[in-house]
């Protein structure tokens, strides 16, 4: 990542970067992810029609192919660059917005999670948005908010008619969700930005940057795994009983800096 995009980053609170992975890589992803369908996992989450997923979490905690994209250069690299330090997995998922089917997620910020229910101290974590379709304005792609990331996180309440414990926080009623008067004065400062692009194309964006998509109604599949990069230094601080964490596929447990990899093997 260059000082442009930095900057970028810092203005907006997001950058577009394209072509950060190959066919190749994203073959890989796309055949384990045909596996996922087949298999149950904890963490796979359904839609709320149950016809089809909606989301597999934790995919690195239990395929290689996921591990080893963690620790890409051009995954690690930026991640690293963007916090200022080393940095560990606090959560990966694949979101599946399917054909026809593919719900939408409300207007939102995802630090307010971290912070809430896993106790991250700070909002010094990252996360990058990778494309494994290509994503047009037809098949369900993310809004953001440009500039949207300095207003720090929004304290909001819980949606009424949110499912309650983790559930809550994946579905299509989201637990905490940003009100249509913020988000109209958000939008009059700082415009709309429809992320779209080709399969490959990785997106950085802040974990205060407002942001949400709509449903897929189109016949085109809308694919894209989520990388989120945490500072070392900013692990959960207070200690939360065993029996109230989030599970591991959502609140990472391995806290060491991640190394990164000299060759890649799986991934093509």
């Amino acid at each position: 990542m260059n000082e442009t995009d930095l900057k970028s980053f810092d203005l907006n609170g997001f950058v577009v970067q394209e072509g950060a992975l190959t066919e190749a890589n994203i073959d890989s992803l796309l055949e384990r992810i045909a596996q996922f369908e087949k298999t149950e996992y904890p963490g796979h989450v359904l839609e709320k029609h149950g016809n089809s997923y909606r989301a597999f979490h934790g995919c690195h905690l239990y395929d290689a192919h996921f591990e080893e994209l963690t620790r890409l250069p051009q995954m690690l690299g930026p991640a690293e660059q963007i916090l200022k330090e080393q940095v560990y997995i606090h959560q990966l998922k694949v979101n599946l917005k399917q054909a026809f089917s593919g719900e939408m997620w409300p207007w939102h910020q995802d630090y307010i999670y971290w912070k809430k229910e896993d106790q991250i101290p700070t909002d010094a974590i990252v996360s990058v948005m990778i494309f494994l379709d290509d994503v047009t304005e037809f098949n369900g792609p993310l809004f953001f908010i440009p500039k949207s990331q300095n207003l720090g996180c929004i304290d909001t309440n819980k949606a009424p008619d949110s499912p309650e414990g983790w559930e809550g926080n994946v579905s299509a009623t989201l637990t905490y969700q940003v009100d249509e008067d913020t988000v109209s004065a958000l939008v009059k400062d700082g415009g709309l930005f429809s992320a779209t692009g080709k399969k490959g194309t990785a997106v950085w964006f802040h974990g205060n940057l407002v942001h949400a998509s709509p449903p897929n109604i189109s016949p085109n599949a809308r694919r894209l795994v989520i990388l989120t990069y945490n500072a070392i230094s900013n692990t959960p601080g207070a200690q939360i009983p065993s029996a109230k964490q989030r599970p591991e596929f959502l609140n990472g447990r391995d806290r060491a800096a991640l190394n990164m990899l000299e060759r890649v093997s799986l991934l093509g």
